[in-house]
């Protein structure tokens, strides 16, 4: 029979990046404790416990606490308890990218309005931002449309990853558009009209070119009675702004041509 192999802590140490104070503390809390031989009192780690380790070490990584680690490492977990804790660590992390596509929102807002305003923030606008929800996206989970139109979001929008990100690239460009209404931006001239092109390539890029989900972006518009009452009355409040400049964008003029950057 093979003998086990054994690494001591100092190996363990190496091998993993783990500092020995680490080990020497998971193995005081029984976290990953060291083994000990009956004969010379010597401390080691078999192969089984290196893999423990490792679990450790992923759940670790993943933000978990010690406390709940130590439930998941034992032998008697189920796939079920760690399918269950992994989800609800997933929703942590889901809460964390809505910070961060919020604070990245704000912060692409402010560096527009500074370069509009040249250092001229307007209190509006920074209530406005202190305000803000980083959780009304899944507020959208209670809404309800027809049943063709829930279909087709269902068929286009299966991946969260991608939900969070059209989310945010709609809403930073509303926040763009409420800066530019409390700076008195007219949306037919220039800037305005610069503003419609970066919201076409928004819906373009939203609705994938695909005529069954603009209209089912088009069905959820008509009933933004039921949106998060936040987007709610940002849509609302950026309405005949984003009508206007797009309208201006989108004129043709004398010679029959568009309007271009």
């Amino acid at each position: 029979m093979n003998e086990k192999k054994r690494f001591s802590i100092g190996e363990i140490a190496n091998l993993t990046g783990v500092s020995i104070r680490t080990l020497q503390y998971y193995d005081n809390i029984g976290l990953v404790p060291l083994n000990k031989e009956l004969t010379n009192g010597r401390r080691f780690y078999d192969e089984s416990d290196l893999a423990k380790l490792q679990q450790v070490l992923f759940y670790k990584s993943l933000g978990l606490p010690i406390k709940e680690i130590k439930d998941l490492v034992i032998e008697a977990v189920t796939a079920d308890q760690i399918a269950s804790v992994l989800q609800k660590q997933r929703q942590v992390f889901y809460q964390k990218l809505m910070d961060i596509k919020m604070n990245i929102s704000l912060i692409e807002t402010s560096i527009k309005n500074l370069e509009n305003k040249k250092g001229v923030f307007s209190g509006e606008l920074v209530q406005l931002m202190i305000s803000l929800n980083r959780d009304t996206i899944f507020k959208y989970k209670e809404i309800h449309y027809d049943d063709k139109t829930e279909d087709i979001f269902m068929k286009y929008y299966e991946d969260t990853e991608e939900i969070i990100e059209i989310y945010w690239s709609w809403k930073t460009l509303i926040l763009e558009a409420t800066m530019h209404i409390f700076n008195g931006v007219d949306p037919k001239r220039e800037e305005g009209k610069a503003f419609a092109k970066k919201w076409i390539k928004m819906v373009t890029n939203i609705t994938k070119g695909k005529l069954d989900l603009l209209n089912a972006h088009k069905v959820a518009y008509n009933n933004r009675d039921q949106w998060p009452e936040e987007d709610r009355r940002l849509m609302e409040f950026t309405n005949e702004f984003i009508d206007k400049a797009m309208e201006a964008y989108l004129a043709i003029d004398k010679k029959g041509e568009k309007y271009h950057d």
